[in-house]
């Protein structure tokens, strides 16, 4: 059986539990990464390599864009678009908390394929309750 393939916002992610006075951190990455794996979905995350430099570990985001479920986009791309494009050529869902209202006309689909993301205590949920089955 294949495994459902879920495409990661990373910018939308850094910024999931970020005080404004502190820069956003990989460690948040690797955990909703290693949520959407422990979910049974294949990871595809989305990444512009520029907005990663705001992390201030280089070490880790080296090792980071050298992994394969990494897509790298090119600088200044619109990202959003770049999520969208990819969910929809890969038949996957989208892991983030953007709506992507600006986008709604051209993917109206992303409101049934989103899948939101919380921190709880620490660790990343994914916010699956649209995607269950009614029992």
């Amino acid at each position: 059986m294949r495994k459902q393939k879920a495409v990661i916002d990373a910018s939308n992610i850094l910024h999931l539990e970020v005080p404004r006075q502190q820069k956003p951190r990989i460690k948040t990455i690797y955990a909703v990464v290693d949520a959407v794996k422990a979910s049974g979905r294949e990871p595809i995350l989305v990444v512009e390599a520029a907005m990663l430099s705001t992390i201030g570990d280089p070490k880790n985001l080296e090792n980071l864009l050298s992994e394969s479920f990494v897509l790298a986009i090119p600088d200044g791309s619109d990202t959003s678009r770049a999520v969208l494009e990819t969910a929809e050529q890969r038949d996957a869902i989208v892991v983030s908390n953007d709506t992507y209202s600006d986008y709604l006309n051209e993917y109206p689909w992303v409101e049934l394929c989103r899948l939101p993301v919380a921190l709880v205590d620490g660790h990343v949920c994914l916010l699956e309750r649209r995607f269950r089955k009614a029992s």
